[in-house]
């Protein structure tokens, strides 16, 4: 019988709670580490995993002979920890975003080459069934040729959502007002724009306007935004729009953010009307082609659950049970990139090529 894989996680902070739904009651794998610098999210998390080792060293951790480490830390540890994870034996998945320069992926991705050993970026979107339906249809010439995709964004009134503690944005907040990605276009948005990179691949050249708006608790948020950008082949244009609502409430079992998605094909448009929120009573997926309208009822649409799927995938990876990772490092770097073109052509009110955002 093929022993558990043993996995460690570093970082007990909101997310957790999410992250950790691939790894509960799965027959391939243990909870064999817990590691965080507080204390008390230490005994917290540790009252409900108690077979758990618990440090606030994340060295100890890796010298526990783990399989995989799951990284669930602030971006900028991210390179740091995933490049000791890796030199220490184990696989790696690491929360999204990657990290925060294209020189941090790339020693990320090198760690991973010389140590034999998977590198995850771990993003949930492309994972949420919904929009894996949207893919398939895409993919099965539903609508013809894409020609447009469209995502909107809309941030809400906080105090009826989920709720996640100050000391989870403070840091975020920090990041933003030194200019190395905002909470809106470069935390959140890494989900929109990982989930075009992997429907229609590469991207050729974008323009962005991202402004900052202070809310009333004073903190600053990068949006209203708008996002624009072609693909290389096929040659989608996509367009993103980042919109603040903060006296709207959301209905929502997560964050009070409401996502959208529109394929328009030359021959149809395919809609996914949600994501992580359930503002709007309408089927969650469409299909719209030859004048008739094809409404799927029963996708399951709790966002939650990408998460797990997201972890189980992996799992299937590491088995040998799927032979193709979804998303490896090389496939997160692009989604750096793409950020980092998008920044920079709002800074200089220009239009850039990929990867040329000097």
């Amino acid at each position: 019988m093929t022993r558990k894989l043993r996995v460690g996680i570093a970082g007990l902070g909101r997310i957790f709670d999410l992250n950790v739904l691939g790894y509960r009651d799965n027959p391939d794998v243990e909870i064999a580490a817990l590691c965080d610098a507080s204390p008390e999210a230490l005994d917290q998390r540790g009252a409900a995993l108690p077979d758990a080792r618990r440090t606030r060293d994340f060295q100890e951790m890796l010298g526990w002979e783990l399989d995989l480490v799951d990284i669930l830390t602030p971006h900028p540890l991210h390179q740091d920890m995933a490049v000791a994870a890796l030199r220490a034996g184990a696989h790696v998945s690491v929360q999204k975003p990657m990290a925060l320069t294209l020189a941090e992926c790339d020693a990320m991705i090198t760690a991973a080459q010389q140590a034999g050993r998977r590198l995850k970026l771990f993003e949930n979107f492309v994972f949420y069934p919904p929009l894996v339906k949207a893919r398939d249809l895409l993919r099965e010439g539903a609508i013809g040729r894409p020609m447009h995709f469209r995502m909107q964004v809309v941030i809400g009134d906080r105090s009826n959502a989920w709720h996640v503690p100050p000391s989870a944005n403070a840091w975020r907040q920090h990041l933003g007002a030194a200019g190395q990605g905002g909470p809106l276009v470069f935390d959140h948005g890494h989900h929109l724009m990982a989930v075009a990179l992997w429907l229609f691949g590469d991207a050729r050249d974008g323009f962005a306007c991202i402004e900052t708006t202070r809310t009333p608790a004073g903190s600053m948020l990068d949006a209203p935004a708008t996002l624009m950008w072609r693909h290389r082949d096929p040659p989608v244009h996509t367009m993103w729009d980042v919109s603040l609502a903060l006296q709207m409430r959301v209905r929502t079992d997560y964050y009070a953010s409401h996502e959208r998605f529109e394929i328009q094909g030359e021959a149809g448009s395919i809609v996914v009307s949600r994501c992580s929120d359930r503002l709007l009573d309408e089927p969650v997926l469409t299909l719209y082609r030859d004048g008739e309208v094809r409404a799927f009822h029963n996708i399951d649409a709790d966002w939650g659950n990408s998460f797990r799927l997201s972890t189980r995938h992996f799992v299937d990876v590491l088995r040998g049970r799927e032979p193709l990772q979804i998303l490896t490092g090389e496939e997160g770097r692009r989604v750096i990139q793409l950020h980092h073109t998008l920044v920079q052509s709002s800074r200089q009110r220009r239009m850039l090529t990929v990867g040329d955002d000097s």
